[in-house]
């Protein structure tokens, strides 16, 4: 019995403890946020799991469901940040132990900021009001890009965005245009929209130091050696057409 009992405490520390949430009822945990439970227990919930601190709750609806769940996503505090990551591809909703697959069109994770810190080998002191809660879209899904509203304080993230996140201050005007379109309609020398063809309907704005004409009543002079000096967020918007 002794040995019975070893067997299985050692199981327990090497798999951790789980189990999927029911959802034909509310769920919640005093460790959550406020506000997250409320996400977590909307009606368009099509499943949710734990292992150990961390938790996955799936969820399928349209466009106006999405945007509706971020902008309660955007008032959740205290949380470490407000990231919305994009996917290329189908979602994927599953059971404890990647069972009874399903589609979905996000999922929200969650779990401690110590724990997840401890997790990655991050040993800091502990944390009581850090919680890390991300959302997760798939961008091959049936909700439109060009449908969603993205509050101001969600940042985005993803493989896509790696061009954008790429720019950075110092570089030049023309090697920003060597990895990046230019959008069009009206533009000015600074700042300028640019376009990425591999993360559609998504752009970032540019700031670069210009010189001036003194000579023809501080004309801007834009030159492909121009310093980036300010780079924006991704942010979602049509492209301009000339």
């Amino acid at each position: 019995m002794l040995i019975v009992c070893a067997v299985m405490l050692a199981n327990c520390a090497a798999f951790g403890l789980g189990a999927d949430y029911p959802n034909n009822q509310p769920v919640m945990q005093p460790s959550w946020p406020a506000g997250m439970s409320q996400l977590v227990n909307t009606t368009n919930r099509i499943g949710g799991l734990f292992v150990n601190a961390e938790d996955v709750f799936f969820f399928s609806g349209t466009a106006s469901d999405f945007n509706a769940f971020l902008a309660g996503y955007a008032s959740v505090e205290p949380i470490e940040h407000h990231r919305l990551t994009l996917h290329t591809g189908k979602g994927e909703a599953f059971s404890l132990g990647g069972v009874n697959k399903r589609p979905c069109d996000w999922k929200l994770d969650g779990c401690p900021a110590a724990w997840r810190d401890m997790h990655q080998g991050n040993f800091k002191p502990p944390r009581d009001t850090n919680y890390v809660l991300e959302v997760h879209f798939w961008t091959g899904g049936k909700i439109p890009l060009d449908q969603l509203v993205i509050p101001k304080n969600v940042e985005l993230a993803g493989d896509c965005f790696k061009q954008f996140e790429s720019i950075t201050n110092g570089m030049t005007r023309s090697e920003v245009k060597q990895r990046l379109t230019m959008d069009g309609g009206l533009q000015s020398v600074s700042p300028v929209r640019f376009l990425d063809p591999g993360c559609p309907g998504f752009k970032i704005s540019v700031e670069f130091d210009f010189k001036q004409d003194a000579a023809g009543q501080n004309r801007a002079i834009q030159g492909k050696d121009d310093k980036v000096i300010q780079v924006s967020h991704p942010f979602l918007e049509r492209p301009f057409t000339d």
